[in-house]
C-alpha cells in the first residue's frame, strides 16, 4: 500500500546577480592606485589601533607585502588632510597619473603648507 505524495509549488524566482570577485576587483582597479593605497593605509592603521596584538609584520604577512612596503603605504597618512581629501574624492586625471614614488618627498615634509605647495607643483 504505497502512496506517492506529490507537492507542487508555484514560486516566483527572480535572478540574483552576485558580484564575482573578478567583478569587484575590476571595479577596484578603476580607482587610482594612489587612492587605493591611501584607503589601504587607513585600513591597516585602523587594524593596528584596534588590536595591540597585531603588528605591522603580521599585517605584511597577511597582505603578502614586505614590512617596508607596509611602512611606505602607512606614510601616506602623513599627508595633510586637504591632500588626502583630494586624493580620495577628486576625479582629476592628474591624480590618476600620480604614483607613490612621485609623492614620496611630499610625505616626508612635515609642514603642511609646504606639502600643499609641493602637491600643487606635482599637479601642474
Amino acid at each position: 500500500m504505497g502512496t506517492d505524495l506529490k507537492f507542487e509549488f508555484k514560486v516566483d524566482l527572480k535572478p540574483v546577480r552576485h558580484a564575482s570577485p573578478r567583478c569587484r576587483m575590476a571595479k577596484l582597479s578603476n580607482e587610482p592606485r594612489l587612492r587605493q593605497h591611501l584607503v589601504l593605509a587607513y585600513q591597516i592603521q585602523e587594524m593596528l589601533d584596534r588590536d595591540n596584538a597585531v603588528s605591522a609584520k603580521q599585517m605584511s604577512g597577511w597582505l603578502h607585502m614586505t614590512p617596508p612596503r607596509i611602512s611606505q603605504i602607512l606614510n601616506l597618512l602623513f599627508l595633510c588632510p586637504a591632500i588626502q581629501k583630494e586624493i580620495l574624492l577628486s576625479n582629476d586625471e592628474k591624480i590618476r597619473a600620480l604614483t607613490e614614488h612621485k609623492i614620496l618627498a611630499v610625505t616626508k615634509e612635515i609642514d603642511w603648507e609646504k606639502q600643499r605647495t609641493m602637491w600643487n607643483d606635482l599637479l601642474e
